[in-house]
């Protein structure tokens, strides 16, 4: 049969950019156990050495402290539902995976990994009610990283391209005793049926599940960060990954000239082993050498290439803190007319992903709603920054004013200070389920 586990050409490319940001994730652990591939052994460097300069490889990580604030920035406030928003579905978001996480939870995972790879995935499902316990039956999420879902398949229609084929790669841990024993399995999607194959050592891959799609669409959402194409994207900070990786190369070379450094040479001229014998240096030692104008002496580097390397580092690191601040929008203008014309700030990469991420979140809504029988079912939002204490206290004051005054109503001032983040119904919303 043919076997459920190739990945496609074009996860195949995008996953080779993959490798070096999600290393840089792990941090030195990570690093070091990449060994060569990206701390390369230098052509005149014994095995011993070299391997005694990477165990000391340190990695400063500045693609990860980026990663992390860019997460935070966009979730400095949480993901809040409008008022229109029917409370079963509130219900199900607030445990959205149905294992106790809340939807902002949920979605700075799933925003991570779109940052790091360029895109990233989340399967809405509905339980196997031949096979789920009483009380399961509702919509969940499950967040598909992108080095899981190995192939798509989709066909051009009138409505657009349209999905027709996902497999997904898992592992799955079953126990013998006190025995973990880990299996790979391979999850096919398609708009009206699923199949589970799993691998045996003697059978290779086998059909060991299958059943029935009711939704009669594949309910997968793609996020994307910075995309190429149909189900394809480039990771946003490659250019900082390899900046990160040039430092942590040069910083290593640097240690471990400093390392040499700071050790001088003993040297000698008119020095014969066959008559002086062999040198022995430490207290109460005498050297001498048979011929008169021999002598013994040290030498040390002068410190010029060190120097050199400590320039170039501090450059580096000057060029990886400018990179990471076109992510930054800038401070808030005071004034509602300041933003308006402030473009900059208006387009800036995060506002751009921003309006990515609550628009894919809204698909997932979508989804749990059609799962659901759900025809109205609102919408979330994500607000970008924390507003200030001055400007809510002055957005409450004029509501208040123009409800008093019955330009507005009770539900619409709600609406507003509920999407302001002022009122407390986002938190519960966003609190974890127990």
């Amino acid at each position: 049969m043919t076997d459920p586990s190739l990945s496609s050409a074009q996860y195949d490319a995008m996953a080779q950019k993959w490798v070096l940001p999600q290393t840089l994730m792990g941090g030195t652990p990570a690093m070091r156990a990449a060994g060569a591939r990206f701390l390369p052994r230098h052509p005149a460097e014994s095995s011993p050495v070299y391997a005694e300069r990477a165990k000391r490889a340190v990695l400063r990580n500045y693609y990860r402290r980026t990663v992390q604030k860019i997460v935070g920035r966009v979730f400095s406030n949480p993901v809040i539902p409008d008022a229109h928003m029917p409370g079963s579905l509130k219900g199900y978001l607030q445990n959205i995976d149905m294992t106790g996480r809340g939807m902002t939870s949920f979605a700075q995972s799933w925003f991570q990994d779109a940052l790091v790879c360029g895109l990233s995935y989340v399967l809405v499902d509905f339980p196997d009610m031949s096979k789920a316990r009483a009380g399961d039956a509702r919509p969940y999420a499950v967040h598909i990283p992108a080095e899981r879902l190995i192939a798509t398949q989709w066909e051009n229609s009138g409505a657009g391209p349209q999905l027709v084929q996902i497999r997904i790669r898992e592992t799955v841990t079953g126990y013998q005793d006190f025995t973990e024993q880990a299996s790979d399995q391979i999850r096919v999607l398609e708009p009206h049926q699923w199949r589970l194959y799993r691998k045996s050592d003697k059978e290779g891959w086998q059909l060991v599940d299958q059943g029935e799609n009711s939704l009669g669409e594949i309910p997968l959402v793609t996020l994307y960060a910075n995309r190429t194409g149909l189900m394809q994207a480039t990771p946003p900070l490659e250019d900082l990954a390899y900046m990160n990786l040039e430092h942590y190369q040069i910083r290593s070379d640097q240690r471990n000239a400093l390392n040499v450094a700071s050790f001088p040479i003993l040297a000698a001229s008119g020095y014969d082993p066959e008559i002086d014998g062999p040198i022995e240096v430490g207290p109460n030692k005498v050297l001498t050498t048979s011929d008169t104008d021999g002598k013994y002496y040290y030498v040390e580097s002068t410190g010029a290439a060190l120097e050199a390397g400590a320039r170039e580092l501090a450059a580096l690191e000057k060029s990886i803190q400018l990179f990471g601040l076109q992510f930054e929008a800038g401070s808030s203008p005071e004034s509602a007319t300041g933003r308006a014309l402030d473009a900059a700030d208006a387009m800036s990469p995060i506002t751009a992903m921003i309006m990515e991420l609550e628009d894919s979140l809204n698909r997932v809504l979508r989804l749990f709603a059609k799962w659901s029988g759900i025809d109205a079912y609102g919408s979330l939002q994500i607000q970008e920054g924390t507003a200030m204490v001055g400007q809510n206290s002055t957005s409450v004051g004029d509501l208040l004013s123009l409800m008093q005054a019955g330009a507005i109503s009770l539900d619409q001032l709600r609406d507003q200070l509920n999407t302001s983040g002022i009122l407390k119904d986002r938190i519960s919303f966003n609190a974890a389920s127990d």
